[in-house]
């Protein structure tokens, strides 16, 4: 009705009406009859119902003129134009009583209503804005002048409930929206103003946890707990305690909550945009069309997988990522692009796991959930995959073998692989539909170049055989150049070596050309970076290679860029094509004299060492000063005192680097191993790459009579598998160590080899037995000897552990429990004087299994729970104590507490790469 239009009845605080914009006032009982009318929600109320609502207390004989004077006035103010004895057409006389015609937009209860009706079925920025839009006009208590009436208190009480649910909706929306921060902030007002609303207390955890902060959700579902239980003596509700589990557990599968599920969903990426990783694509592209078009119809058929082979530069990854971007907006949750780096000429693919890290980060899978085995990794990353539409271009494949942990597991994702060959398996087990890509037809070649015919191109196209890589070359000399001047230099011996097996031309040609365009110093920094065996180049490796100019080195490395001969993968991170990193090796081994490889390699292996020797320095501060004199041609990087972050940032960026370099030039092995002994062995538990470093080193220090780095070689294998739990293969490592560091000066090197002889013996972990700890206790007591001949803060630290190797074996001695809890008191005092927080910690652990085994199960447990204290809430090291905690719990029968602190202790174990998985899996009863 265009009338009600103009009309505004608000009932979401004060009751008023306006008309036309204007406000109509009238007697309280005129505005109560109104109110009455919209608390009916269009329903008929008959007069009587009205009188009795009016006057509670009896009506008076006046009453039916006086209603009917009100219904008069009333339908003036709302209806001010109608004509005398027109009919009125809002507040309309029916046979049951009285009504309002309106619409829903004129009475903002109704408006509300509506509102959180439609909500649901709305995308979630609409629905957020709409229900932002009708809870803004919240005013204050809903007929608020009608409080005390009876005929008002159940429709205030619905409308507040109203209210409260168009909040939580409104909170669902944001989840829904990838706005996880703005819900918490908006559940956190709502749980502060109803406490008891576990609606409410379920959307703040939800957002809590996709905020990724999974304690503070596990705290607020606590507090909910504590409300309930002192409010109602209730328990919470059954959703609320699963959701507590999938946190604690970080496992949202266990979920089938649909907010919570879309939730996840929308916060793929910061701020919820959708993974769209396809690289941008190539601008001069042109044919292949009968080739998209065959990728459309296996696509519209149902096919999930296709596999593109081919030889190289043929035009594989164009195709792909031409195909994948013309058919993006079909997937509706986004792409994902991965390079295999399947064929490099140091045959060193990307490793699944690797890639799988990298995909489940850009579906919104925080690192600390990244499990750190492949098995788990592709689970997590199937199970996140379930039920989406996404578009999967796997670039560059080796083998099936490595393509497999990437493939979706259910249906909905499109798969485009690209490879040489090889992935026959694909086709035959997992049923892919292969397309074989040859070179183009003479057709679609002149359409890629989009020249004119002539004579010309009639040269360059016989040269170039349909390769789309030399079509290429070509077409980027034209841009500047007649195309017949391109074609005389094509028309050059240079180019006459394009024949290979099954194609008419070898790229090496197209390869030289753009080569000798450049200037000597850009043509030899070409050559010998791709001696650099690692999968990249950073800048500061490449300045070390040319010679230490930086910016110099910076205006090459965009000439190469330029010329389409290297890639610049990140910023100041460079790389090369396969066959252009072939092609570029073979020039320096024709070009550049043995010694002139020799030394470029030698300069890539001073750089990253001494990199690496300085990032470590800055890490790791108590270890002693090595690679103090730097050479000339190292040219490390540099990093700013106290800057940890960006020391340990550049040696996770940089490892894959560092250990290749490593392999490359082993006259450094045993430099690399020192300089990565604590980010290996201590902070990435990556045993087997320090022991295969320090085994590398050993051959030049014996060669070369070095006796300090012989006995620090074979500590670093004994204690990487001492640190695996293999005492057996440790020992023998460790005594060659201890037994060479007698003849030396270093009191330090044979104290830290002792004393981790006695570890072999006692063990690191649990209670050893009291032969065990009887055969430690001489080499632990020898370490001290020579720990106290030091400077005090490493003689503190080599004492403090010592002490914890003859607490054990005082446990079983005279002195008993007193002496051995005695002893790692005094641990504990010298930790806290050198400020080894972890340390402290670790003592507190060795008092719980004490205590726990003297049957102190009290104290075992005071001494557990202090240790995670000190630990904090999200280190891996806290899987020690907790598995002590659960020990503790069960053998005092709280089996509740038992499977509280498990569920703990396992979450960590999912996520931490830890040495001694089999012993904490018998340990927290989970064979």
């Amino acid at each position: 009705m265009l009338l009600s239009t103009m009309i505004e009845v608000r009932v979401l605080g004060p009751v008023e009406v306006r008309v036309g914009g204007a406000i109509r006032s009238g007697a309280d009982r005129q505005l109560a009859v109104l109110a009455m009318l919209v608390a009916a929600n269009g329903r008929a109320v008959s007069a009587d119902r009205l009188a009795d609502q009016l006057w509670p207390a009896g009506p008076p004989p006046s009453a039916a003129g006086s209603l009917q004077a009100y219904i008069s006035r009333l339908r003036r103010q709302l209806e001010p134009d109608r004509l005398p004895r027109a009919a009125p057409k809002v507040l309309v006389s029916e046979p049951a009583g009285y009504a309002l015609r309106l619409g829903d937009d004129a009475v903002d209860s109704w408006a509300l209503e509506r509102a959180l009706g439609a909500a649901p079925r709305m995308p979630p920025e609409r629905a957020l804005a709409l229900l932002r839009e009708h809870l803004a006009g919240w005013r204050g208590t809903p007929y608020e002048q009608f409080t005390d009436e009876d005929w008002a208190r159940p429709e205030i009480a619905r409308l507040d409930e109203l209210r409260g649910s168009a909040q939580e909706r409104m909170i669902e929306a944001m989840l829904r929206a990838g706005r996880p921060n703005d819900a918490v902030v908006a559940a956190n007002a709502l749980t502060d103003a109803q406490p008891l609303r576990g609606a409410a207390w379920r959307l703040l955890a939800i957002g809590l946890w996709l905020a990724n902060r999974s304690a503070d959700a596990l705290e607020a579902l606590r507090r909910h707990r504590r409300y309930l239980a002192e409010e109602l003596g209730l328990d919470p509700e059954r959703d609320l305690v699963r959701l507590a589990q999938a946190i604690r557990e970080q496992r949202p599968e266990l979920l089938d909550d649909d907010v919570a599920v879309e939730a996840m969903r929308a916060t793929n990426q910061p701020g919820g945009v959708r993974p769209a990783q396809l690289p941008r694509p190539s601008a001069a592209f042109a044919g292949r069309e009968a080739e998209l078009r065959r990728l459309t119809a296996q696509a519209d058929a149902g096919s999930v997988l296709t596999v593109i082979t081919g030889p190289g530069g043929v035009g594989k990854t164009t195709l792909a990522l031409r195909w994948a971007h013309r058919v993006a907006a079909r997937y509706d949750d986004g792409q994902l692009y991965a390079d295999l780096r399947g064929f490099g000429p140091e045959d060193a693919p990307a490793e699944p796991g690797e890639i799988l890290a990298g995909f489940l980060g850009a579906l919104g899978i925080p690192d600390q959930r990244v499990p750190p085995g492949l098995d788990e990794r592709v689970a997590l990353y199937r199970s996140v995959l379930a039920g989406r539409r996404m578009l999967l271009v796997l670039d560059n494949a080796r083998s099936a073998a490595q393509v497999r942990p990437l493939l979706p597991g259910t249906p909905g994702c499109a798969v485009v692989v690209t490879c040489r060959g090889g992935l026959t398996g694909l086709v035959l087990a997992e049923g892919a539909r292969p397309m074989r890509l040859d070179a183009f037809t003479d057709e679609e070649a002149r359409a890629y170049l989009g020249a004119a015919d002539s004579p010309a191109l009639d040269v360059i196209l016989a040269r170039c055989g349909g390769l789309p890589l030399a079509l290429a070359v070509v077409a980027a000399r034209a841009a500047e150049f007649p195309l017949a001047a391109v074609a005389a230099e094509l028309a050059d011996d240079g180019l006459d070596a394009f024949a290979v097996p099954g194609v008419k031309h070898d790229l090496r040609t197209v390869f030289s050309w753009s080569y000798r365009h450049l200037p000597d110093d850009a043509a030899a920094l070409f050559r010998r970076l791709a001696l650099h065996p690692g999968p990249d180049v950073t800048l500061a490796a490449a300045t070390a290679v040319a010679g230490g100019d930086r910016a110099g080195t910076r205006r090459l490395l965009r000439l190469l860029c330029d010329a389409q001969l290297l890639t610049e993968r990140q910023p100041d991170r460079f790389g090369y094509h396969d066959l252009l990193r072939a092609y570029a090796t073979e020039l320096a081994g024709n070009v550049d004299s043995a010694e002139c490889r020799r030394d470029v390699l030698r300069r890539l292996a001073e750089h990253h060492l001494y990199s690496a020797a300085g990032a470590a320095k800055i890490c790791y501060t108590f270890r002693a000063r090595m690679f103090d004199d730097v050479p000339e041609s190292a040219w490390p990087v540099e990093f700013a005192d106290g800057d940890e972050r960006g020391a340990m940032s550049w040696l996770e960026s940089e490892y894959d680097n560092l250990m290749a370099v490593a392999e490359a030039w082993p006259a450094f092995s045993a430099g690399f191993a020192w300089a990565l002994a604590d980010f290996q062995q201590d902070l990435h538990f990556m045993m087997d790459d320090s022991i295969r470093l320090a085994r590398a080193g050993l051959p030049y220090a014996e060669r070369d009579g070095e006796r300090w780095w012989i006995s620090y070689l074979n500590y670093l294998i004994g204690r990487g598998h001492l640190r695996h739990h293999q005492p057996a293969e440790a020992r023998p490592a460790l005594e060659r160590s201890v037994e060479i560091a007698r003849g030396l000066d270093d009191p330090i090197r044979l104290g830290h080899g002792l004393l981790s002889l006695a570890l072999s013996v006692s063990g690191l972990a649990g209670v050893p037995t009291r032969e065990r700890a009887i055969a430690a206790y001489p080499y632990a007591v020898e370490a001290g000897e020579h720990y106290r001949k030091v400077a005090e803060s490493q003689r503190l630290e080599g004492e403090s552990n010592c002490l914890i190797v003859i607490g054990w074996f005082h446990y079983y001695g005279p002195g008993g429990i007193s002496t051995a809890i005695d002893c790692f008191r005094r641990s504990v005092d010298l930790h806290e004087r050198t400020g080894n927080v972890a340390g402290v910690a670790a003592t507190w652990v060795d008092i719980g299994r004490l205590q726990r085994h003297s049957g102190d199960i009290d104290a075992a447990m005071a001494a557990f729970e202090t240790a995670l204290e000190i630990f904090g809430e999200s280190s891996y090291q806290r899987i020690e104590p907790l598995v002590g905690l659960y020990g503790c719990h069960r053998d005092a029968g709280d089996e509740r507490a038992a499977q509280q602190i498990r569920a703990e202790a396992v979450g960590l174990m999912k996520s931490a790469r830890y040495p001694d998985l089999e012993r904490l899996t018998a340990a927290l009863d989970l064979q």
